[in-house]
């Protein structure tokens, strides 16, 4: 039975440039190898490695060539575009996949049938030749034309009413045209009442090139089943609440209503719940991630939460608390927060949720010009007891737990039986501290369990890794050890040349003994070269330049903290390029 070709897919063909001046009869002979082919949203059509023999042309819908490595390159192709023809004229693998980012109707060649077309008909092989062309230009050009950052559809459900809840969409929008490069609109699914499943997803395809990142939204509690394949194409649906114990009925029904009609309901919802004081935290589910910061909920929706690593160094890591200010000041907080040795202290401080000005005076508290820390012991296991340390640790964070501190926060330690990292993101804080700052031959080793335990920093000083891992997408990595010598470093000192007195030259060598200075330096030395060799993988790396105070320096505390905060202000316009991507 011959195929009978609608007018509507003649003109479509005619109107892609690959079949550019072909005549009708030859558009008609096409369409008869033509098979349609209904992909829904966020089905993969193939993956990298895979060779195709199929050529796809987009009749409407949106498909996402995700190319590099790590697949973060994007392009995004619409209705009219044509993709796997390089994988068919040279049999070769992908070096990318392809997802269907919106429900699409492809129409399918057969990869042989169009070749051999092709070397028969020359104006066919010159538009081929035309676009493989424009395909190398792309793969050369640095910033190629259909290169685009990542899109992203949302759709925001209400499953109560929600005191201010456009105030609250209209917040979220704005900290993610903030955090994100593109375009940021919000709409109300309204706008698509009315329209037929083909027209929505053309309207959205088309919204989607201005703004890459595009919130829809119900306005009231309502289940509206005309609407249900417009929500099924989002990449994210949020459920929003205001009281937890409040109109269960309601809510388990609209939920109910949703979990079997969504895909992947875990991986692609999430619930936000709010109370007077802003977003309040709330108790895990099963189903779904719970956000309880608007910040951080709006720079997770466009893939750009935010990672703050502080690099250990003694004393010198005190200069974090000047880094902190500027970022105060600079009105930039942090959704995950990581530090080694004393760089997790205040890290922990500010996971906790301290003020700059708190910590300045926890840490005039306990270093007010008396290295109070330090308390000397024989020394078979370490030169200090460490007693004091964790005295101090436990005034400051009593019994408070990793997991409750108001910024995700994660420190680490080498485990010395197993020779592996020891990563501590749950449990007291005080204990997970002690543990990251005991410095081999300072401080003894902490025992937890069959690890023993010492100071992280001997393997991973600036520990973005750690964060990385739990979801930060950007992240601000802070180094405060030397990373090269400005000149020589002298560990053991000549009396006769430095004019010390006697009894000056031996307290000096009793309260920090040359041997813990060798060891200090020998570990230093270690650390920077692994640093070095990170650094370059990390997203903004900037070091804060302590190199006059020493490993033990805590009484000049004052003189550290400006320090710090001086080097963090010669270095802002990259943090800022780094976290508001879309300032000019």
């Amino acid at each position: 039975m011959k195929k009978i070709v609608p007018p509507e897919a003649l003109q479509f063909l005619a109107s892609i440039p690959l079949f550019k001046g072909l005549p009708r009869k030859l558009l008609v002979l096409l369409y008869g190898h033509i098979e349609e082919r209904n992909i829904h949203n966020h089905t993969v059509i193939y993956y990298k490695g895979e060779i195709s023999k199929e050529l796809y042309l987009i009749r409407h819908g949106e498909v996402m060539i995700a190319l590099g490595e790590a697949g973060k390159t994007v392009r995004y192709l619409g209705e009219g575009d044509v993709f796997a023809e390089n994988s068919v004229l040279t049999r070769t693998p992908h070096t990318g996949s392809a997802t269907a980012i919106l429900d699409t109707l492809l129409y399918v060649l057969d990869g042989e049938y169009f070749l051999k077309l092709a070397a028969k008909e020359r104006v066919l092989s010159q538009n081929l030749m035309r676009l493989m062309g424009m395909r190398m230009r792309e793969v050369m050009e640095d910033s190629p034309s259909q290169m685009h950052t990542a899109r992203r559809l949302v759709c925001h459900i209400p499953i109560e009413d929600v005191e201010d809840f456009k105030v609250h969409l209209d917040s979220i929008v704005d900290n993610g045209r903030k955090s994100h490069e593109g375009h940021v609109s919000l709409l109300r699914m309204d706008t698509f009442k009315g329209k037929s499943v083909s027209e929505m997803i053309r309207t959205i395809a088309g919204l989607r090139k201005k703004s890459s990142i595009l919130h829809l939204y119900f306005k009231n509690p309502v289940i509206q089943p005309e609407l249900d394949k417009l929500v099924q194409q989002c990449d994210q649906i949020v459920f929003w609440e205001e009281k937890p114990e409040r109109n269960l009925k309601q809510k388990n029904e609209i939920l109910g209503y949703w979990e079997p009609r969504i895909r992947n309901f875990s991986g692609r919802t999430s619930r936000i719940i709010v109370s007077e004081n802003g977003l309040s935290k709330h108790e895990e589910s099963a189903n779904q991630k719970i956000f309880y910061k608007g910040e951080t909920f709006a720079r997770y929706l466009v893939s750009r939460t935010r990672g703050l690593a502080l690099g250990g160094g003694g004393a010198r890591a005190l200069a974090h608390v000047g880094l902190l200010k500027v970022l105060e000041r600079e009105g930039i907080r942090f959704d995950f927060v990581s530090g080694s040795s004393f760089g997790a202290v205040i890290g922990a401080l500010y996971a906790r949720g301290e003020s700059v000005d708190s910590i300045f005076k926890m840490i005039g508290k306990f270093f007010g010009g008396i290295e109070k820390p330090f308390d000397p012991t024989i020394p078979l296991i370490s030169f200090f007891k460490g007693k004091r340390m964790l005295r101090m640790l436990k005034d400051a964070f009593g019994t408070q737990l990793i997991e409750d501190l108001k910024i995700p926060f994660a420190t680490s330690a080498v485990d010395l039986h197993s020779g592996q990292e020891y990563v501590m993101d749950q449990g007291p804080v005080w204990e997970a501290l002690a543990a990251a700052m005991s410095l081999p031959g300072m401080f003894p080793p902490v025992f937890k369990g069959d690890h023993l335990l010492i100071d992280g920093g001997v393997i991973n000083n600036v520990p973005e890794n750690l964060i990385r891992r739990k979801g930060a997408d950007v992240i601000l990595s802070v180094n405060v050890s030397p990373l090269r010598d400005e000149g020589i470093v002298r560990l053991l000192e000549d009396r006769k040349v430095t004019g010390k007195s006697f009894f000056k030259n031996l307290w000096e060598d009793i309260t920090y003994p040359p041997i813990l200075k060798i060891m200090a330096r020998a570990i230093t030395l270690e650390g920077r070269e692994i640093t070095k060799l990170r650094k370059e993988k990390m997203d903004l790396f900037i070091n804060l330049h302590i190199e006059e105070f020493a490993f033990t320096d805590f009484g000049k505390y004052k003189e550290i903290i400006k320090k710090g905060e001086l080097e963090t202000e010669a270095a802002i316009g990259d943090i800022r390029k780094l976290f508001f991507p879309s300032e000019k």
